[in-house]
């Protein structure tokens, strides 16, 4: 049953003012909502927003007011801002219940969301549900006020996943079933290592899930990095646009830029990420559907070997770069961290996800607190929903003491306030930005003037932003964000 029946849009000055109807049914109850406390209300706020942004998803700025028998019961403000944001999941990947809690409650309340290994495929395409299920993980994490949305792998199998995209039909069914059973919040949808001959399959399984389940229940999708726009192979698999039509999010998977068998190099560099969210909204991804992954893993390779870029944590990589006194650097322009790690004959032996370390010289790259830092300024930036990480126990949790302060925060600082009198290279950068969305109509002159104040004001009214006809971090955030516009004959 739907909680409402309908929603009114009126224009009061320069704001936007929608009044939500309760169902008739909820009509009767409305009363209640005040005698059951905050939760119920919070609850109905939560569900106003999110009826809002699937039937107004273009609406960042207004007030809500919800109606019930003609009475206005809650009043309280929409508003998307580029300053901050708090979506923070992560996956949680072979462990336990004891484990697992453990690792979130290191976070100190910073995941809003928990992605855990509950579903794998059969070997005729069926639902597999692990052993790491648990209701007990499922309570303890609802009672920390986390979201459960396990992920639905197939352990990098092509024929496994295309068994899986061939029997959508009855995976979704049992999916959808085993959700609402199970009191769980929704799916995410991590079948990697298909192709591009797979695509509409993908892509038409993720439409069924969207079907099957409640809209108060989320449907996500991993997505692989592509900054560089391939269209074959596993990166051919996922349609952006089509999957961001049918999902809460998709969550960039925007690491292993240098991975196994590979040379040696960053994991996550700055531009190569950059590009990577780029390539989403140029796809026409809505920014607020973007969730971008950052690795809590790197990897490592020795010297004189053929093969290397094997997976190491976070948090074990440090503890060994410390044990055999590596030697570490920040590269500034990928701003990822490299350490030399050099362990000598009679050095008692590292073992990595069972591999011995023998002696020799090794390189690592990983990502820190500094470089993470740089990963949520991305975020801010492109004014994305927010973040997500592979996976949860492998980081230094030292992050956590900054990690919600970044997030929430707007931790990028170099925006500049343009302004009538503003000149330079970022009000250059502005003009251009608005004569290509049809705002400007002037010459280019990097002059910050009247003709620049009223484009500035014409972008604020189209998208809801607050009218002052200023070009701060909000303008900024938002018109750098827009997919690029097809090129004028």
């Amino acid at each position: 049953m739907e909680i409402f029946q309908r929603f009114e849009v009126k224009v009061e000055g320069e704001q936007y003012h929608i009044i939500l109807h309760l169902s008739p049914f909820l009509e009767e109850y409305s009363n209640e909502f005040w005698e059951k406390g905050k939760q119920l209300k919070g609850n109905l706020k939560e569900s106003a927003i999110g009826y809002i942004k699937h039937n107004i998803p273009q609406l960042k700025l207004a007030t809500i007011s919800i109606v019930a028998s003609g009475l206005v019961i809650s009043t309280f403000p929409l508003k998307s801002s580029a300053q901050s944001t708090n979506f923070n999941m992560s996956y949680l990947f072979y462990g336990d219940t004891s484990t697992y809690l453990s690792e979130i409650d290191k976070t100190k309340g910073g995941l809003s969301e928990a992605s855990p290994y509950f579903f794998g495929i059969n070997s005729d395409g069926s639902l597999q549900i692990t052993n790491e299920f648990d209701p007990k993980l499922v309570n303890e994490m609802h009672k920390r006020k986390i979201k459960v949305v396990p992920f639905l792998n197939n352990d990098w199998d092509r024929e496994l996943g295309r068994l899986a995209l061939k029997n959508r039909e009855i995976l979704s069914e049992q999916i959808s079933d085993f959700i609402m059973k199970n009191n769980l919040d929704g799916i995410n949808v991590n079948i990697e290592n298909v192709t591009a001959d797979d695509r509409q399959d993908y892509t038409d399984f993720v439409r069924l899930l969207r079907q099957k389940l409640p809209l108060s229940k989320e449907v996500s999708v991993a997505v692989a990095a592509n900054p560089n726009g391939w269209t074959d192979g596993w990166h051919g698999s996922y349609d952006y646009n089509e999957l961001s039509k049918y999902t809460n999010y998709l969550f960039i998977m925007a690491y292993d830029e240098h991975s196994n068998g590979g040379p040696a190099g960053p994991i996550a560099s700055y531009d190569w990420v950059e590009k990577s969210i780029q390539y989403a909204l140029n796809q026409g991804v809505p920014n607020e559907k973007i969730v971008l992954g950052i690795p809590f893993f790197g990897r490592y390779w020795k010297d004189g070997d053929d093969y290397g870029g094997y997976g190491v944590g976070v948090n074990q990589a440090e503890s060994i770069i410390s044990k055999y006194k590596g030697v570490v650097s920040y590269d500034p322009k990928t701003k990822s961290n490299k350490a030399i790690v050099t362990i000598k004959k009679g050095d008692p032996l590292p073992v990595v996800h069972g591999n011995t370390l023998e002696p020799g010289t090794y390189v690592f790259w990983y990502e820190d607190g500094i470089s993470i830092k740089s990963k949520i300024d991305l975020v801010h930036k492109y004014d994305l929903k927010g973040t997500g990480s592979w996976s949860l126990g492998d980081e230094n949790v030292s992050i956590w003491t900054d990690y919600n302060k970044w997030l929430t925060s707007n931790v990028d600082n170099n925006t500049p306030l343009l302004k009538i009198g503003s000149k330079g290279k970022a009000v250059t950068n502005l003009q251009n930005a608005l004569k290509d969305h049809g705002f400007y109509e002037g010459i280019i002159t990097g002059n910050y003037d009247s003709k620049t104040q009223k484009a500035v004001i014409a972008f604020q009214k189209k998208y809801h932003l607050k009218i002052d006809g200023i070009a701060g971090k909000e303008v900024q955030s938002k018109l750098y964000s827009l997919p690029n516009p097809k090129k004028r004959a």
